[in-house]
């Protein structure tokens, strides 16, 4: 399968609402999807996950966050930092066919939307920055750790502290038949299929990769 920067590579747009960047089944990504919302003050987003484990990732601001229905809830106001340099996130882990809500009340506020197929019988949990749960109950893997080698399938959005830097990424295949240099900027996504790789040869700047895979 051969490959290109534009086969790999998304720039994220940002929009009101949920903008979906790479869904599953796309780009020789089959086990995962990711997506990004934006709301105002006074605006909020719901959705069912489906048959899907989802993990919230709160990107800047604040919100009120309203997950699940009958016996499996969570419920609370989350949100401290302003942008993706200013600490670790609030997360919520969400479990297939649960509903969840997002409102903006008094700020705006841009989570981070990531998916996988799983039918995993597990609670809804809003996760405080530094918290975590067993990794053993979920397949869905996220984390804020910038990782300078990546092997596919992944999903990886990347942030400068300045937006005008960028890093250098070698891209390969494990089969020896792809290799390319590219160059990372603000608000880049990778969508890395299986049997691909990812090195960051050099980056001029603070840098953050929100990096999505499954287990």
């Amino acid at each position: 399968m051969s490959k290109s920067e534009t086969d790999l590579y998304r720039k994220y747009e940002p929009g009101k609402g949920y903008t979906r960047i790479v869904e599953s089944g796309e780009r020789g990504i089959t086990d995962l999807e990711f997506g990004i919302v934006n709301l105002d003050v006074g605006e909020s987003f719901f959705e069912d996950t489906a048959d899907n484990e989802v993990m919230l990732v709160l990107l800047g601001g604040r919100c009120e966050l309203l997950v699940g229905h009958n016996g499996n809830k969570a419920h609370a106001l989350i949100g401290e930092r302003a942008d993706v340099f200013g600490g670790e996130a609030y997360r919520a882990s969400i479990p297939y066919r649960t509903t969840y809500e997002i409102f903006a009340h008094d700020e705006p506020v841009e989570v981070a939307v990531c998916k996988t197929p799983s039918f995993l019988e597990t609670a809804a949990i809003i996760l405080e920055p530094g918290d975590d749960f067993n990794r053993d109950e979920h397949v869905l893997i996220v984390n804020e750790t910038p990782t300078h080698s990546i092997s596919g399938e992944a999903i990886c959005f990347y942030r400068f502290a300045l937006p005008e830097e960028q890093a250098s990424q070698r891209i390969y295949s494990e089969a020896g038949l792809f290799e390319q240099s590219v160059n990372v900027r603000h608000n880049s996504v990778l969508a890395l299929p299986k049997g691909y790789h990812a090195d960051l040869v050099k980056s001029q700047d603070r840098l953050y990769c929100l990096q999505v895979c499954c287990s």
